[in-house]
């Protein structure tokens, strides 16, 4: 039952307001905490988190995600897992990505629309509605089995046999030794701080989105999400 009042202004084609009235009555309410596992084309470091163009020009990439506690509406998603690809012929912000979800497939099918609802951008909040809208062509979600490691430069996920991200430390080109970097960044969209790596693997070959870009950048952190 829509609150008293929205009836009538759904009645009104006058009201100047009508749209973002209704859309807030209407957002479900989600948030949730998570680590990440990251992985892209670019150069160590990726341009893109300083506002710059991608290293080659377009951008692929993939963000891996265990929500260790979260909620969306009534529905739980604790301990769900999922990895969110895209290519984009250009830099992130120019748009007409191709980008395909893979979900852990014990979610159920509340958990499994609640997800899709969220990392599709249909429920408001950041920074899922603003990535998001830089999406042209959605390829058809898979529900694959999670394999998950956040453990520093050693993190790694399966998702399935379709996604396959494998992050390795930086090293000095000459001695070989291993270099580490985090990074700050105060209005960051995914975090607040990110730990810079180098990857080990990097690919994505699930229906309607492949990609295979190992040993470019990658990086771990924690997030909090939501409207």
């Amino acid at each position: 039952m829509l609150p008293f009042g929205v009836n009538y202004l759904m009645e009104s084609a006058a009201c100047p307001y009508l749209g973002a009235f209704i859309r807030v009555v209407m957002t479900t309410k989600w948030n949730y905490r998570a680590e990440m596992i990251n992985a892209c084309n670019c150069d160590w470091g990726c341009p893109c988190n300083f506002n710059a163009k991608p290293t080659n020009g377009s951008c692929e990439g993939t963000w891996g995600i265990h929500i260790t506690s979260g909620i969306c509406g009534d529905t739980k998603l604790d301990g769900l897992k999922l990895a969110w690809s895209a290519r984009w012929p250009g830099a992130v912000h120019e748009g007409r990505a191709t980008a395909k979800l893979f979900i852990d497939e014990t979610a159920s099918e509340g958990q499994r629309s609640a997800l899709e609802d969220v990392f599709k951008g249909k429920l408001d909040g950041m920074p899922w509605s603003i990535i998001a809208s830089t999406v042209d062509d959605w390829a058809e979600t898979a529900y694959v089995p999670f394999e998950w490691k956040f453990d520093g430069a050693n993190s790694s996920f399966n998702a399935g046999n379709q996604v396959r991200i494998a992050l390795d430390s930086m090293r000095n080109p000459v001695s070989g030794t291993e270099t580490a970097a985090t990074v700050s960044l105060p209005t960051g969209l995914i975090s607040k701080e990110i730990h810079a790596t180098a990857t080990k693997a990097f690919s994505v070959f699930g229906k309607g989105l492949k990609i295979a870009a190992p040993g470019q950048y990658g990086f771990y952190c924690t997030a909090e999400h939501g409207n």
